[in-house]
């Protein structure tokens, strides 16, 4: 597995992986699965719980199907493009990697953050003037859409 040029040793999922059923798992390429681990190393309580598995294989299935991450990848640099479209000076950054998105802005983020919430839009922070985007990698176009209108309208108060 590769993404923004990167292929790691090894690489740990949890919660896009099972779908909201509550699963977790690691993958560790051959180098370092065969320095590192032989059978019997590895436990866990739940492993294997039949439930789990399949909406793992369901999330593995999905975050793999072609066009997938591409998708992911084109939603997020739509959503940074509009938002740096607005040209707000209390907007001092727009960063991040597919739909995982910060902006840093002028004034407190919990400000921003409780007005979104107050008119539909559900954002968090991440630090005091920072405000953090992670929607499902599923979001609709009509979705970002109706959330970047409301974000538009708070931050233009």
């Amino acid at each position: 597995w590769q993404q923004y040029g990167v292929q790691p040793d090894i690489m740990t999922s949890a919660k896009a992986l099972g779908c909201g059923i509550p699963v977790g798992a690691f993958v560790l390429n051959e180098k370092v699965a065969k320095a590192s681990l032989v059978p019997g190393d590895h436990g866990t309580t739940y492993g294997g719980n039949p439930l789990a598995c399949a909406a793992g294989g369901a999330g593995l299935s999905q975050l793999t199907s072609p066009g997938f991450l591409q998708r992911v990848q084109e939603a997020g640099d739509a959503i940074r493009d509009r938002i740096a479209s607005w040209n707000l000076s209390c907007i001092k950054e727009i960063r991040g990697k597919g739909l995982m998105i910060g902006i840093d802005v002028e004034q407190p983020a919990a400000q921003i953050q409780r007005a979104c919430l107050e008119a539909g839009l559900c954002i968090s922070t991440a630090g005091p003037n920072t405000l953090r985007f992670l929607p499902p990698l599923v979001i609709a176009d009509d979705e970002i859409q109706k959330g970047l209108d409301v974000l538009e309208v708070v931050l233009r108060q």
